[in-house]
């Protein structure tokens, strides 16, 4: 079980809405339909920017910086935005482009000569598009970077052990190390790295004063605090660390400096008359690239959305007839919304508080239908609504899960028999050894108990700043009893790790399941 801070209420989101200079609320009701909504979703804090015609329309906090920490949120607090910062890297690489110094359909390896891939055909041809577009055919694969405590350049080695789960090119599959490699490889043709290109090509120039690449050596007090959600219990998450895949979602920023970033985005990569990217080069990353197929979990109302696309780093699609480009973030404790309607020159960004949350995104739903004039809708009712039937239907199947275990089962083998180290190439090392009394497993950043379930399976449970809460674990198990590898990994990327050193007494045997 998670440490949750029971007992302490949400303050109430309207006593702490905070404005900037863009004070007056650009549609009746907006903040009062905010505030409420973010009470229903049990969010803490949330920031919203919106731009219209190459000006700022709107920017306002609203809510608290954490559930125990009650300072407010204003415009300039600052928040993970996640996978946003996808379109960060793809303007980058579009400015060097613009500059001769990259080009979209270059192999990776003539910036990244030791980049390797698991596919013969992808690995002879990968390119920078590619790697933007998401059409790699890799896996995710997201337990090689996540909590692993690597480096970007071990991250990258790595890759070349992920087996692909599609053909090279056939279809959209989002994988957020490709992006990685495409960030590196602007660092390498710059001549720097990837997070002063950003600063140098982006930040500066248009101003966004306060923003990062990654939380390394940020200290800004004004910080939002990362939480998660346990049906209506929030508790408080840790940072996410995202140095080691910083391309693709390490960015931290605020509503003001967004804003900005929005701007600049509608007005075609100018910035007070100044051209910061070539018109081309800008155009191609909002040009879709791969289609997305339906059922791919890319936000889109049926009745109001027909296509889905990705270009570099946005993702192209309609609303009500008209186009957009639109990116979310998230990460273990926040949630971004991101998108503009550019032939209406408008924009938005919703930041938040709380990982894994729908409402940012069904707010920049609202905000499109309330410039646009569309029949209102109450979408985050609607969508609350629906969110309560799945929790109950998933809390049926847990408690029916539950159920078939046998009341205080042991595993089959002494405790110390699963002990060890545990390896392979892609997701590097485990551990499991035992603390009071019972398993407990360790992998790069993250260690918690390993708890027994049935047969050779257990459920590792993993720390508050996983993206999960309950990891399967499955030893290997060889016909005398001797533990000999577990399966590593999530959904269809589950791997087997050998067994390379034995814990003390670790060679297994019969008998109860007690150390």
């Amino acid at each position: 079980m998670r440490t949750f801070l029971a007992g302490v209420a949400i303050a109430t989101l309207a006593s702490s809405v905070n404005a900037s200079a863009q004070t007056k609320e650009p549609y009746p009701g907006l903040d009062a339909y905010i505030t409420e909504a973010a009470r229903t979703w049990k969010i803490p804090g949330l920031a919203v920017a919106i731009v219209r015609n190459d000006s700022v329309l709107y920017t306002k906090g609203y809510g608290t910086l954490g559930v125990a920490n009650h300072a407010p949120v204003n415009d300039k607090t600052m928040f993970e935005i996640g996978s946003s910062s996808k379109s960060f890297t793809a303007t980058t690489i579009a400015m060097l482009v613009s500059d001769g110094k990259m080009r979209w359909d270059a192999l990776l390896t003539d910036y990244l000569p030791d980049f390797r891939m698991y596919d013969p055909v992808a690995n002879a041809s990968v390119t920078i598009r590619d790697a933007l577009s998401h059409r790699s055919g890799i896996a995710r694969g997201e337990f090689v970077w996540v909590g692993a405590g690597i480096s970007r350049a071990e991250v990258l080695h790595r890759v070349r052990f992920l087996k692909p789960e599609t053909p090279f090119r056939s279809q959209w599959s989002y994988q957020n190390m490709m992006f990685l490699a495409a960030g590196e490889a602007a660092g390498k043709a710059a001549g720097t790295s990837w997070d002063e290109l950003v600063r140098q090509r982006i930040f500066l120039p248009l101003g966004m004063t306060s923003s990062a690449t990654t939380y390394k050596d940020y200290t800004n007090t004004n910080s939002s605090i990362a939480h998660g959600l346990d049906h209506d219990t929030t508790f408080i998450r840790p940072r996410f660390d995202a140095e080691d895949i910083a391309p693709a979602g390490s960015i931290v920023s605020n509503a003001v400096d967004m804003a900005q970033y929005l701007r600049f985005q509608l007005n075609d990569g100018v910035v007070n008359g100044k051209r910061l990217v070539s018109s081309a080069a800008l155009r191609e990353t909002h040009t879709p690239q791969m289609i997305i197929a339906s059922g791919s979990g890319v936000s889109g109302d049926s009745a109001t959305t027909h296509f889905n696309t990705y270009g570099f780093g946005w993702i192209i699609q309609d609303y009500r007839g008209q186009l957009v480009w639109q990116h979310g973030g998230n990460t273990t404790g926040m949630t971004t919304a991101m998108g503009v309607m550019p032939e209406k020159k408008f924009g938005v960004v919703v930041l938040s508080n709380m990982g894994q949350a729908p409402l940012p995104e069904l707010l920049r739903q609202y905000i499109f239908d309330r410039e646009l004039g569309a029949p209102m809708r109450d979408v985050s009712a609607i969508a609350y609504a629906r969110s309560l039937t799945q929790r109950h239907r998933a809390d049926s199947v847990a408690k029916a899960q539950e159920a078939l275990r046998p009341a205080g089962a042991k595993a089959p083998l002494a405790l110390a028999a699963y002990t060890g180290t545990f390896a392979d190439s892609l997701y590097g090392k485990v551990n499991v050894t035992i603390k009071d009394g019972h398993l407990e497993l360790s992998r790069g950043d993250y260690t918690g108990p390993l708890n027994y379930a049935n047969s050779t399976n257990f459920r590792w449970i993993m720390p508050p700043a996983s993206p999960i809460g309950v990891l399967p674990i499955k030893f290997e198990v060889s016909p005398d009893n001797v533990v000999t590898g577990l399966y590593f990994g999530f959904a269809n990327e589950i791997t087997l790790l050998n067994r390379v050193n034995a814990g003390p007494g670790g060679r297994g045997g019969r008998g109860a399941g007690v150390p």
